[in-house]
């Protein structure tokens, strides 16, 4: 699945720093200075996904997990008339064309050493100006950069979209602790989980993704598939020989499978749907493609 989603906003909005703890590494450079990121950073990000664990667990130990993805492009900040190729506007609007959907994620702290007042509004109407006189139109998230001191309180940032509020420093910093230091830390916060999650979770919704799985003897992979692809176009995910040699899809949903303690019990309790070419794939379906060739 290539289907990606770019993160746009004002120069030192915050880009870098979200970009850099979703894929939990230094990989963009991150300074106070405007087009900081000239080309675009591109990275992959697990989707978090409780089902996948759940379905580990049934099998046991040992087994592989092989998590969907999701691309994120960290894209160079925007300026005011970018569509005239202010600031290498042109450059940077072709970069946001080339993806499929976009977070604009905007200044909501405040910081002496940053050019410019603090104005969230006039910020993202900046950039949404610039991207519709550049005849662009994406679906698109909100995330509010926040101060660590901002966490858990409601703004109002003078839009009627919805908001996902990050401190985007805190979730970098974050994202380099252990698992049971990052617990420790939420739990002592009073956060149940990272804030990136709502923005991973949220982008793969926006991209129209839902999750199929597959089953192998020690690993278990779910997979981001379009929501309304057929179960010929998951199989062509899979392998394109799957595609090609379609035979039927073998389909149980994730929680039946769990219920029945596996897939043998599952057939045994004739719980194994048999499904065609033309099968609609749905969020959460464990399938297992049978083709001509063996």
């Amino acid at each position: 699945m290539s289907l990606s989603i770019g993160i746009v906003g004002l120069p030192n909005a915050g880009k870098s720093t979200l970009f850099n703890a979703l894929i939990k590494n230094h990989q963009a450079k991150v300074e106070n200075y405007p087009f900081t990121t000239i080309e675009p950073n591109v990275g992959i990000v697990e989707v978090p996904d409780e089902h996948l664990f759940c379905l580990g667990r049934l099998l046991g130990q040992g087994v592989s997990l092989i998590p969907a993805g999701v691309k994120f492009i960290d894209i160079a900040g925007l300026v005011k008339n970018a569509h005239q190729g202010e600031g290498l506007g042109n450059q940077f609007l072709a970069h946001i064309r080339e993806v499929d959907a976009i977070i604009h994620i905007f200044r909501a702290f405040s910081n002496p050493d940053v050019v410019g007042e603090l104005s969230p509004k006039d910020d993202i109407e900046t950039i949404n100006i610039e991207l519709e006189l550049a005849d662009i139109k994406k679906p698109t998230i909100y995330v509010a950069n926040i101060s660590e001191g901002d966490i858990g309180k409601k703004i109002d940032y003078g839009i009627k979209e919805t908001i996902i509020p990050v401190c985007a420093k805190m979730e970098m910093e974050l994202a380099e602790l252990s698992g049971e230091e990052q617990k420790e830390y939420l739990k002592s916060s009073g956060l149940t989980e990272p804030a990136l999650n709502r923005v991973i979770v949220a982008s793969y919704k926006l991209l129209g993704l839902i999750t199929m799985y597959t089953l192998k003897p020690n690993q278990i992979q779910a997979w981001p598939v379009k929501n309304g692809a057929t179960a010929l176009v998951a199989a062509g995910q899979i392998h394109t020989d799957f595609a090609e040699n379609f035979i039927t899809a073998e389909v149980i949903e994730w929680q039946k499978l769990i219920e029945a303690g596996g897939w043998t019990e599952a057939k045994e309790k004739g719980l194994i749907r048999h499904e065609g070419r033309d099968y609609l794939i749905r969020d959460g379906d464990v399938v297992y493609v049978r083709t001509g060739k063996t």
